[in-house]
């Protein structure tokens, strides 16, 4: 992966999830990619449903610039989520559904309306600082990055917003993996 060309990023906040914790979880999406050539990747975000999402990796890829997902750690532990129902079918429009290879991992999580999945054809596990400081939310370029509940995913640009007012003051992150996107980028699910 280089990431020397990466204005676009998807920032989320990553934690155990449905009964597994973060090694298993990657060890599960890399195996995916491995024999499907790619993995999906459920978020439950406000801030990156899959119309936006989609938006934006056009908009990089028009440019020729590179799309990833940074996968971070949380500014402190939260509880990990509960819900391990698994997703039986995704759209790209929200019209025509299809159902996941049946050689993919399950796609597990809160599913209901509100669930979306990244689509990644490769995840590279790292283990280096960022200052979100460094990034704007993409839709709205005058505002930092900030995560909230229902909010833990995020499209963002590289544009400096460390002199905002409201922006995060848990600004330093790890990232532990770096995620490439893929089309259709992120679908709805079911």
């Amino acid at each position: 992966m280089n990431l020397n060309n990466t204005k676009y990023v998807i920032l989320s906040v990553m934690g155990p999830h449905a009964g597994e914790d973060e090694a298993k979880i990657y060890q599960r999406k890399i195996l995916d990619i491995d024999n499907t050539g790619m993995t999906f990747w459920l978020v439950r975000s406000n801030q990156a449903k899959p119309d936006a999402v989609q938006q934006m990796c056009k908009v990089a890829k028009s440019e020729s610039s590179d799309i990833y997902c940074y996968l971070i750690d949380p500014s402190s532990r939260a509880s990990p989520t509960k819900y391990a129902e698994s997703a039986k079918a995704y759209s790209q429009d929200k019209i025509t559904w299809r159902d996941f290879p049946s050689s993919l991992g399950p796609v597990t999580g809160r599913i209901d309306k509100g669930a979306y999945a990244l689509v990644f054809s490769e995840i590279k596990l790292s283990n280096f600082n960022i200052d979100l400081w460094n990034y704007s939310n993409y839709f709205k370029q005058i505002e930092p990055i900030i995560f909230r509940q229902g909010g833990s995913t995020v499209c963002s640009i590289q544009k400096d917003s460390r002199a905002h007012p409201k922006k995060m003051q848990s600004n330093l992150r790890v990232v532990r993996a770096v995620a490439r996107l893929t089309e259709p980028y992120e679908v709805w699910l079911k």
